[in-house]
């Protein structure tokens, strides 16, 4: 009796060894070296590890359907089902066996579409070249404002005498209320397109319909992007089979 307490005991410290390595992210070549290299017997080994992981990802993956189906079956029609479920930037995105679900985490905004009319879902990035050049222009334009801006003025009250009034009020900098407004607006300017070429080095998740423009989605390339392109070309690489199988 003291024995077969002695073997359940250690069954149980096995199985909840695999499960605490595999929850750590072993595979099962790692947890069958680790548990060989400790004086297991291989017979032993084989059969709870098979049959611990197995159990493992069935409940990992019957949880996960729980969970998905909780938050977004709200979202599902009669007779759809969640497929898979993406992060994307701002948006969770949800395909089902009829449709593709956008959901904006903020603003909230859903977008949906029919898988049928989507033709197109790839990964781009756009860099605004010409966002740089001209947020250098505006910032070299501010600097030898700054400097040779009295000079300007100097030729404007020549050419318009009553302006002399007005420029020389000099609230800040030394520069005149004219002269401010100049180089704040280049400045900011500068800023803005800077700000805009840094960001488009961010790349886009594009998704084009049938007979609609495309929706873009910010994000950078993750994992899960990869996988949620694939999935959709793999979709749509049977759809168009599907297509010329009936023709």
């Amino acid at each position: 009796m003291q024995d077969f307490i002695m073997d359940i005991d250690a069954t149980l410290r096995l199985i909840n060894y695999i499960k605490q390595q595999h929850a750590k992210g072993f595979t099962s070549e790692e947890i069958r070296e680790q548990l060989l290299n400790a004086g297991w017997e291989a017979k032993t080994v084989e059969k709870y590890l098979k049959e611990t992981i197995i159990k493992q990802e069935k409940f990992e993956e019957s949880k996960e359907f729980i969970e998905l189906f909780a938050r977004y079956g709200r979202f599902l029609t009669e007779g759809e089902e969640i497929k898979f479920k993406y992060n994307i930037g701002l948006y969770h995105a949800v395909i089902t066996t009829k449709r593709l679900i956008l959901l904006r985490k903020f603003p909230k905004a859903l977008i949906e579409f029919n898988l049928e009319n989507i033709e197109l879902v790839e990964y781009y990035t756009n860099v605004k070249t010409m966002k740089a050049l001209w947020a250098a222009a505006y910032f070299i334009g501010s600097f030898l404002f700054y400097f040779y801006n009295q000079i300007l003025w100097d030729r404007v009250t020549l050419l318009i005498p009553i302006a002399d009034k007005f420029l020389k009020v000099h609230p800040f900098f030394d520069m005149n209320i004219i002269a401010l407004i100049i180089l704040s607006y280049c400045i900011i300017m500068g800023i803005i397109d800077f700000t805009n070429f840094i960001f488009s080095f961010i790349g886009r998740v594009r998704i084009m319909p049938k007979g609609i423009g495309p929706t873009d989605i910010i994000s950078q390339m993750t994992t899960e992007v990869e996988q949620f392109i694939q999935t959709m070309q793999e979709y749509m690489g049977y759809k168009k089979a599907m297509q010329l199988q009936r023709r």
